[in-house]
């Protein structure tokens, strides 16, 4: 059963309207849009899909446009099927799922709009991305129906399940460090810390801010009160009330508007940049391999140099021996054998590791263009409702300015 949208539901004009920001770009050979969230009451689950709208103008697709529903969870396999095919390419992160105190409050409006605007960014990002825009998986998720996109996931899910989980090499201390790559490590651990001391400390302001306007609620009656028993001063008490009471206003509405001019934007921004801290871990593993695959054919070597120098002193000095001469030369025998496999295999992880540090680099010079865009617009959004709430409040009080001017005569 499918909940159509009313006005009390997810998708009402409004709402879309207030997502213009993410119209298709014209220029683009593939644009996706995802709206209209609708609720289904199942038997045993009640979920939230979204409508995904895709204009595409690539060979590799039939149509031009097309238009399918997907639930959340649908985005969260899509994602790690990115992280799977595409290690080292930074795969933007998913807004969170629900706290356990916040599932009461799940299929609220406020929360679906919030987290569709969210998806609108993820999928955007995708798009815009080289690599991962043109991913298979990303088409089957974009044009597939929903009976064969089920299918589909239910059939890699059953084949992955037979198939030996391989990990990469567990995380060690890197014997040589990369300067360029720590470097950003160290800036990203930085820009964590202040976003993180920013957010803090707004919020702290923001709750403050709630005490103020729950005080100045009960401050600007007394003005009203005032203005009835002092007929000559009642203009300029109401007055007065009346700017304390815009103020309150204005200041109730920085208070609602922090959770999306400054408190959300912020979260996502450092779950990014923890998305791009796992991609440089990531990175290590790899490196951490071919050191060590090095290492093992370093020792190899000397083993191998070892047993030829020992059996050429054996040769000078003690001439033929009958039963230590075989054990050498089958042990240089093996080494020849395992030596050419070690090469081989350390070839294997220093390319890995060159088309890693290739592929991060380029995603890393993509994010901070990106990081800049966002930022900017947070800080930007966070000064015009600073300057909203001066303007309003500087209104307010050159009115009662103008009354008190007119009501009390210059001499």
């Amino acid at each position: 059963m499918v909940q159509s949208p009313s006005i009390d539901s997810f998708s009402t004009i409004q709402d879309i309207e207030n997502l213009s920001e993410l119209n298709m770009e014209e220029n683009s050979d593939l644009c996706v849009k995802i709206d209209n969230p609708q609720k289904h009451l199942d038997t045993l689950e009640t979920y939230v899909t979204f409508r995904i709208t895709t204009k595409v103008a690539r060979i590799e697709f039939e149509d031009n446009e097309y238009v399918v529903r997907r639930r959340y969870n649908d985005f969260l396999w899509l994602r790690q099927k990115l992280v799977d095919c595409h290690p080292f390419c930074i795969i933007p992160p998913l807004p969170g799922k629900h706290s356990l105190v916040g599932q009461l409050d799940r299929y609220s409006k406020d929360f679906i709009l919030l987290r569709m605007k969210a998806l609108n960014v993820f999928i955007s990002r995708l798009v815009k991305h080289p690599i991962l825009s043109c991913n298979e998986h990303l088409k089957l998720f974009l044009i597939a129906s929903q009976t064969d996109f089920n299918l589909h996931r239910r059939q890699r899910s059953n084949s992955e399940k037979t198939k030996t989980s391989s990990s990469l090499t567990n995380y060690t201390t890197l014997k040589y460090r990369h300067l360029e790559f720590d470097k950003t490590k160290a800036y990203l651990t930085t820009l964590t810390d202040k976003l993180v001391a920013i957010e803090k400390i707004s919020h702290r302001i923001n709750k403050e801010k709630q005490e103020l306007v729950s005080e100045l609620q009960y401050f600007y009656p007394i003005f009203i009160t005032w203005a009835t028993t002092e007929k000559e001063l009642a203009s300029i008490l109401q007055c007065t009330a009346s700017a304390i009471e815009k103020t309150a206003n204005v200041q109730n509405n920085i208070i609602l508007s922090y959770a999306n001019t400054i408190g959300n934007p912020i979260k996502e921004f450092v779950a990014y940049i923890e998305v791009v801290q796992e991609t440089l871990q990531k990175r290590e593993t790899y490196q951490s391999a071919y050191e060590s695959a090095m290492e093992e054919l370093s020792k190899k070597k000397t083993e191998k140099n070892k047993l030829l120098a020992s059996q050429d002193s054996q040769t000078q000095t003690t001439g033929f021996s009958l039963w230590k001469q075989p054990t050498c030369d089958d042990k240089l025998e093996k080494l020849g054998l395992i030596i050419p496999q070690l090469v081989k295999k350390a070839e294997l992880h220093q390319d890995n590791l060159e088309c890693a540090n290739e592929q991060l680099r380029s995603d890393l010079e993509q994010w901070h263009v990106e990081k800049q865009q966002c930022l900017k617009k947070v800080l930007l959004d966070f000064v015009n409702k600073q300057i909203e709430l001066y303007e309003k409040g500087v209104a307010a009080w050159e009115n009662v300015t103008s009354r008190i001017t007119v009501q009390i005569p210059t001499k």
